[in-house]
C-alpha cells in the first residue's frame, strides 16, 4: 500500500460531496477559530497596548504579560479541555467557552490602572476560552471530513488569518467613534454573539459525544491517550512540533525590527510584514489541499525546509528586496501550514475517538514553544544587537524537524482500534 492509498481510513466509505454535505460545520468552525482563543486576545492586544501604556503608565512588558498567562493556561488546560470535548461534544463546549471568552475580554474595558485587575481579566480569558481553541473546532471538522479533511482543516484554521485582516480596521473604526473602552466591548461582543450563534447554527445537535457526527463509522475508531503515549509517533510529533512552533512563531512579532536590521527600506518593511497574514492563509489552504493528496509528513517536510531557507536568508548582514520577499513568503507559508499539519497528523496516527484529549495535549505543548519564542528573540537582540544568531538557531531547528518528519512512517491501520482499552 502506498502513502497515497492511505488517505482514508480502512473500510470507510466517503461520499464525494463532503464539502456540500458539511459546509455549515466548516463555516461555523472557521468563524469559531477566528473569534476564539488565541485569536481575539493575541491579535488585538497590540492595538490597545499604546493606549493602555499612555492611560495607566504601564510598561509594554507588563501589558504583554497577559500573553504569557494565556500560554501557561493552554499548556495546563488544553488536554483537560480535550477530555471535556470528548465527553460532552464540541458544540456544547465551544458555545459555553465563546460566551465566557467574550465576557472576560469585555472586562478589560473596566481596567482602573491596577495590574492585578488587568491580569485577572487575562486569567479569566485564558480559562473560559480553553474550549474555544483549535481543539474543539478541529475535532468537529475531523469527524465530519475524511477525503477532504486536509483542505477542510486549512479553511478552518484560516479563520485566524482572516481575523487578522479584519480586526485592525474594525478596531480603528470603534476607537475613532467610541473610544478605547467601548472598542474593547465591541470586540468582546464578536465571540460572545457572532461566535456563539455561528456554532449553534453550524454544529448540528447530532454532534454528540466527542463532537462526532453520529452516523460516522470513524467515530468509534481511535487510540486512547494512554495508547497514544506508548507510540513512537506521538513522541516524534512532540520533538517535531515544539521546534517548529518556536522557530515559526518567534520571528513574527519581531519581523519589522528584523527587516529593519538587514537594511531594508522602511516602506518596504511595512509592505512585507503586511504580506505575512496573507501568506499564512495561503499556507493553510495550500497545505490542507496537499495533505489530502500526499503523505502529510512529506507535505510538512516541504514547508518546513522552505522555512529553513527563509530563516537563513534573514541571517545575512544585508538582504536584498528579492530575498526578503522570498523569506516572508516561505516563513508565512510554513506558519500557515503548521496548524493544519498538527491536527491532520493527530487524527491520522491516533484516530478520532479520543482526538480531543490527545490533540489537546499536543496543542498545549505546541503553545509553549510558540509563546516562548518572541521574548527569547527580543532577549537575543538586546544582548547581541542582531537577530543573525537566533535566526541561525531557528534554521537549524527547522532542518531538525524536517528530518524527523521523514521518520513518522506510514499511517497506521486503526480500523480495529476502538479506544476502549
Amino acid at each position: 500500500m502506498t502513502y497515497a492509498d492511505q488517505r482514508m481510513p480502512v473500510g470507510q466509505a466517503v461520499e464525494p460531496s463532503e464539502l456540500r454535505a458539511n459546509w455549515r460545520i466548516l463555516v461555523a468552525a472557521t468563524v469559531g477559530t477566528a473569534l476564539g482563543l488565541p485569536s481575539v486576545p493575541f491579535y488585538t492586544i497590540g492595538i490597545f497596548a499604546p493606549i493602555l501604556a499612555k492611560t495607566f503608565g504601564w510598561s509594554f512588558a507588563s501589558i504583554f504579560g497577559g500573553l504569557s498567562i494565556t500560554a501557561a493556561t493552554l499548556l495546563v488546560g488544553s488536554a483537560i479541555t480535550g477530555l471535556l470535548v470528548d465527553r460532552y461534544g464540541a458544540r456544547r463546549v465551544a458555545t459555553i467557552s465563546l460566551f465566557g471568552l467574550g465576557l472576560s475580554y469585555i472586562s478589560l474595558s473596566l481596567s482602573t490602572g491596577s495590574l492585578v485587575q488587568y491580569y485577572a481579566s487575562w486569567v479569566a480569558m485564558a480559562v473560559t476560552g480553553l474550549g474555544a481553541t483549535f481543539v474543539s473546532f478541529t475535532e468537529a471538522v475531523n469527524a465530519a471530513f475524511a477525503r477532504q479533511r486536509g483542505f477542510a482543516l486549512g479553511v478552518t484554521l484560516a479563520g485566524s488569518g482572516l481575523f487578522i485582516l479584519f480586526v485592525k480596521p474594525f478596531a480603528h473604526l470603534l476607537l475613532v467613534i467610541f473610544g478605547w473602552r467601548l472598542a474593547i466591548v465591541g470586540i468582546g461582543l464578536l465571540p460572545l454573539v457572532v461566535g456563539v450563534l455561528a456554532v449553534r447554527w453550524g454544529f448540528p445537535k447530532h454532534l454528540t459525544r466527542a463532537g462526532k457526527v453520529a452516523t460516522s463509522k470513524q467515530a468509534a475508531v481511535g487510540l486512547t491517550l494512554g495508547q497514544a503515549l506508548r507510540t513512537r509517533a506521538f513522541w516524534l510529533m512532540i520533538f517535531i512540533l515544539v521546534p517548529i512552533s518556536f522557530a515559526s512563531a518567534a520571528p513574527f512579532p519581531n519581523m519589522e525590527n528584523i527587516l529593519r536590521s538587514v537594511r531594508l527600506d522602511a516602506k518596504y518593511v511595512v509592505e512585507l510584514t503586511s504580506l505575512l497574514g496573507a501568506m499564512m492563509i495561503v499556507g493553510r489552504l495550500l497545505g490542507g489541499w496537499m495533505m489530502d493528496r500526499i503523505w502529510a509528513p512529506l507535505v510538512g517536510l516541504i514547508f518546513v525546509l522552505g522555512a529553513a531557507v527563509g530563516s537563513w536568508f534573514l541571517t545575512m548582514h544585508m538582504v536584498s528586496n528579492t530575498r526578503a520577499l522570498a523569506a516572508i513568503i516561505l516563513l508565512g507559508l510554513a506558519a500557515g501550514s503548521e496548524g493544519g499539519l498538527m491536527s491532520f497528523l493527530a487524527v491520522r496516527y491516533f484516530g478520532v475517538k479520543h482526538y480531543g484529549v490527545i490533540y489537546g495535549l499536543i496543542f498545549g505543548i505546541f503553545a509553549v514553544g510558540a509563546a516562548a519564542g518572541p521574548s527569547l528573540f527580543g532577549y537575543a537582540y538586546d544582548k547581541t544587537g542582531s537577530y543573525a544568531q537566533i535566526l541561525t538557531v531557528c534554521t537549524g531547528l527547522f532542518v531538525f524537524a524536517a528530518v524527523l518528519l521523514a521518520f513518522l512512517g506510514r499511517y497506521p491501520d486503526l480500523s480495529h482500534e476502538d479506544g476502549s482499552k
